[in-house]
């Protein structure tokens, strides 16, 4: 029966950035099928938007959504002994059911703070999806892939992968998009690398990989091929426009232009490569004159501890400005853009804006806070003032996931519980 909202502003983030006052906002089945005044009309829900911002859904580029399960046993460490020691040896205790209710709770949490759609890889990546199916989100999702060289684990992994895509993608009436995850140069031979570049043409989907996420990675592809990250990837022909590079944090301005001249995607994760003192920092100025598509992600919560994409849009523009000595760097405008229509552009979904035709993905957020007082700038408000306590409706494909602070599609309680029982074995 759709929704609509009634006398709402809007953030649209088209072609021309426009803020919308007081209009109406009709949606129909998955898309939105008008924006106006004096919109009538019946439909299943009506919305009150006076004194609310309607703003397109966040979309978070890169994140192990499961990791919600082992957030804080890995703070204030050495990123190099923080896995070993403190998260592999609970991964092995991982079973399918877990990473189902990590995914849930993750999803609440993303839900909460804005996110409509996210880009994921772990393991037991079928039970992820059936958490998405769930909770009303949209993802694009796959199965990260390690055989450090082994040949057997190689096959494998490739199977896996392959056999995921071929189940999932599609699936939740098309919210489920399906990629393959090489996890990193370091992690993968050259010829899961290449084979996975294969399978990902053959069925038309995305790759997501890390890269040059550590100072130590770049000395040892240095060391292993005589070129850093970028370059050697380059060198092997993998990198393309179906390319979503997380981190990218260690890299020259030679490797910037071989990102843009080949189309791929760059995910910046500024909490994260904060919180593991990677050191360096992504050059996004860089990336931007050679036309590189930087999107926003959070990494999972190991490494972050939040879900909250807000936080990374404000942490990432401040990163920048702090590390040029220069605040007209990463303006507020270019950060949504990442957070919004760069999303939607790398994952190849029609939303990312609120116009008329594209996939109803957006959230209400209330003008009447004391931090978002007064409305000077909608927009600076958002990126810099904003937080989750703010957001009341959320609306994905068309759907109402969460009302007036409300979660309508799961049972939140049931999850939380499932997560007490569940975070037990771990503290063992």
């Amino acid at each position: 029966m759709g929704i609509l909202i009634k006398e709402v502003d809007v953030l649209t983030q088209n072609r021309n950035r426009d803020v919308l006052r007081g209009v109406d906002i009709l949606i129909q089945g998955k898309r939105i099928e008008k924006i106006g005044r004096n919109i009538k009309g019946k439909t299943e829900f009506k919305i009150d938007g006076r004194g609310k911002l309607a703003v397109p859904g966040l979309i978070n580029t890169h994140t192990h959504v499961a990791m919600t399960l082992f957030r804080g046993y890995a703070d204030d460490m050495r990123f190099w002994e923080a896995w070993p020691e403190r998260i592999w040896p609970r991964e092995k205790k991982v079973k399918a059911e877990d990473v189902r209710a990590g995914s849930l709770l993750g999803c609440l949490e993303m839900i909460r703070s804005g996110t409509t759609c996210f880009m994921d890889n772990y393991f037991f990546m079928d039970e992820v999806a059936e958490a998405v199916k769930g909770v009303g989100m949209r993802a694009n999702l796959a199965y990260g892939m390690i055989d450090i060289g082994d040949a057997e684990k190689r096959k494998k992994e490739l199977k896996i992968g392959e056999e995921f895509v071929k189940d999932f993608d599609g699936k939740a009436d098309g919210r489920i998009g399906c990629s393959f995850a090489p996890h990193a140069p370091y992690s993968c031979s050259e010829e899961l690398l290449l084979k996975a570049k294969e399978l990902a043409e053959k069925h038309d989907a995305l790759l997501q990989i890390h890269v040059a996420e550590t100072r130590k990675e770049v000395f040892d592809s240095l060391k292993k091929s005589g070129k850093r990250p970028v370059e050697y990837l380059e060198s092997i022909g993998f990198l393309s426009k179906r390319v979503i590079a997380a981190h990218c944090v260690w890299i020259t301005k030679r490797e910037v232009g071989m990102l843009g001249s080949k189309g791929a995607k760059v995910s910046y994760n500024p909490v994260s490569n904060m919180k593991l003192a990677s050191g360096g920092v992504a050059p996004i100025p860089q990336m931007l004159e050679s036309d590189v598509c930087v999107t926003f992600g959070t990494d999972g919560a190991v490494s972050n501890n939040s879900l909250n994409m807000l936080e990374t849009i404000k942490v990432g523009t401040l990163l920048q400005k702090s590390h040029l000595w220069d605040s007209r760097v990463l303006n507020a405008q270019q950060a949504l853009d990442f957070a919004t229509i760069n999303g939607a552009k790398a994952l190849g979904i029609e939303a990312g804006s609120v116009e008329e035709g594209k996939l109803a993905d957006m959230f209400l957020m209330e003008l009447n806070s004391p931090n978002l007082l007064p409305a000077n700038s909608l927009v600076s408000n958002l990126v810099y003032s904003s937080n989750p306590s703010n957001i009341s409706d959320v609306i994905v494909d068309g759907k109402l996931v969460m009302k007036d602070r409300k979660i309508l599609t799961i049972d939140e309680e049931k999850v939380f519980e499932k997560i007490r029982k569940v975070s037990e074995k771990f503290r063992e």
